[in-house]
């Protein structure tokens, strides 16, 4: 098996905020807070620049993730938050201080899953609850730009992502009492391929805009932009880059 390829936070934490100009994400923003209720302690696993953070209002979530410079981007962002250097595998708390635990699109870049579900479960209080949101690239007839022209990236998040049942497999296993799966965002955009082509801040097709580019090398995200530039030429120049798939919530509840 080749080794899991990881996105280096510290270099992309400048352009990482691109996604949230492009996509509203209002599923997720409505998922979390649904989740999150009235619950008073709070804490975001792999908080990045702390865009989620911030719309947690009236209270003053935690938040930690090991990007020093995500962090930074997180305290200007949410300066309620109460924002620690630290990994999802080792949670700096003590036993059932969280009523609420969450993470965006954060998972899938955890070194130990089961390690994670563990440590959410030794930290959370009674009645608590672990959420998280990502994508799920086993389930088939969904589509991607990032997928159909950069090769590499379906077989790499097939091996990064978890399918959702499993993650529900993995929440029973580290002795959450029950785990449910829903649907949390529906994600559908059209860019022109020149647009996202054009080098700047407009630009989607860099390395920084979304972790399946980060990870490729040179040679692979060079040879995903000539994909893009042969079959736009070969549609004269009105290729349109197609985003249509849903991102799954999955939670776990103590008893």
């Amino acid at each position: 098996m080749s080794a899991k390829r990881t996105t280096d936070y510290d270099a992309v934490a400048d352009r990482f905020d691109v996604r949230y100009g492009r996509n509203r994400y209002d599923g997720v923003r409505e998922t979390v807070l649904g989740f999150i209720g009235a619950a008073a302690a709070v804490l975001e696993v792999g908080c990045g620049t702390g865009h989620w953070l911030a719309a947690v209002e009236g209270r003053r979530p935690a938040g930690i993730d090991p990007s020093m410079p995500m962090l930074e981007r997180a305290r200007r962002a949410a300066p309620q938050a109460r924002l620690v250097r630290a990994r999802a595998e080792a949670l700096p708390w003590r036993e059932h201080t969280f009523d609420r635990i969450f993470c965006v699109n954060a998972l899938h870049h955890f070194s130990d899953r089961d390690r994670f579900f563990a440590e959410a479960r030794r930290v959370l209080r009674p009645g608590g609850g672990v959420l998280t949101i990502g994508k799920d690239p086993h389930r088939e007839g969904e589509s991607w730009w990032v997928y159909d022209y950069f090769e590499e990236t379906r077989a790499i998040d097939r091996t990064r992502y978890a399918a959702v049942k499993t993650l529900r497999g993995e929440l029973t296993r580290a002795g959450f009492a029950w785990a449910e799966s829903l649907e949390a965002d529906h994600i559908e955009t059209m860019v022109p391929a020149g647009e996202a082509l054009a080098e700047g801040a407009d630009g989607v097709v860099t390395p920084t805009f979304t972790s399946q580019l980060t990870v490729l090398s040179e040679e692979e995200f060079a040879r995903g932009v000539a994909r893009i530039r042969e079959a736009d030429a070969a549609a004269g120049g009105t290729l349109q880059l197609v985003a249509d798939f849903k991102l799954y919530a999955t939670i776990g509840w103590v008893g």
